[in-house]
């Protein structure tokens, strides 16, 4: 393929990437604030059941769409190809051709790419367990999973910390965006969603109502 094809190709990919990275990440932060809510109020507690349940469900989503963007398949889309393909393109050719002015050297540039791939390599643990997760659960019903006990057992043999999942999101933002700087000069600010707020108000609204339901003020 033609470098100038593939340069586009990589920008393409690029946003792509970075609006199913932004989606995990409000995705993440919408079940991270139901467990920050329950800590500090007990009004939740009420529709437990129901908070508990959307809860699971986005846990496991955000399991699932993890393991999308940290495939190794050559047919994704994701953040180990993204890196690859950012390391293979960027050359001192590459560099030279480019019209905005940079006051890093190449290598200084090329060395920043080279320590992505260096990064992804230290959370290959977390992925690896991601993927088992997948496979036992997440994208299909393992003939070896025919009870709740057996994929408790199978959580336990490939566990994934919050502090894991909420790395490899915040990974996969700052490696799209800084690829787009080295190779567009392209800055990006991004800020996900917060979701405690809206959620210490329906807490409220609810503790409002089991205050006054006998009172006849609601």
């Amino acid at each position: 393929m033609n470098p100038k094809v593939q340069i586009e190709k990589l920008k393409k990919d690029l946003e792509w990437l970075f609006y199913q990275s932004m989606v995990l990440k409000q995705t993440f932060n919408a079940a991270l604030a139901v467990s920050r809510v329950f800590e500090k109020t007990d009004s939740l507690a009420t529709y437990g059941d129901y908070f508990g349940l959307t809860q699971n469900i986005m846990i496991s989503d955000i399991q699932l769409q993890l393991t999308k963007l940290f495939d190794k398949n050559k047919q994704s889309h994701s953040i180990p190809k993204i890196i690859e393909t950012a390391n293979n393109l960027y050359t001192e050719k590459y560099f030279q051709s480019m019209t905005y002015f940079s006051a890093q050297s190449y290598q200084n540039l090329k060395s920043e790419l080279e320590a992505l791939a260096h990064r992804l390599n230290e959370l290959e643990q977390p992925i690896k367990n991601l993927k088992k997760l997948r496979d036992k659960n997440l994208a299909h019903f393992d003939k070896s999973i025919d009870s709740v006990e057996r994929l408790e057992e199978a959580s336990k043999n490939s566990p994934v910390l919050l502090s894991e999942g909420a790395a490899l999101i915040d990974f996969s933002l700052s490696t799209i965006s800084q690829i787009k700087e080295i190779f567009f000069s392209i800055h990006n600010d991004y800020s996900a969603k917060e979701y405690e707020s809206e959620l210490f108000e329906i807490a409220h609204a609810i503790e409002y109502y089991q205050i006054n339901q006998g009172t006849g003020r609601v």
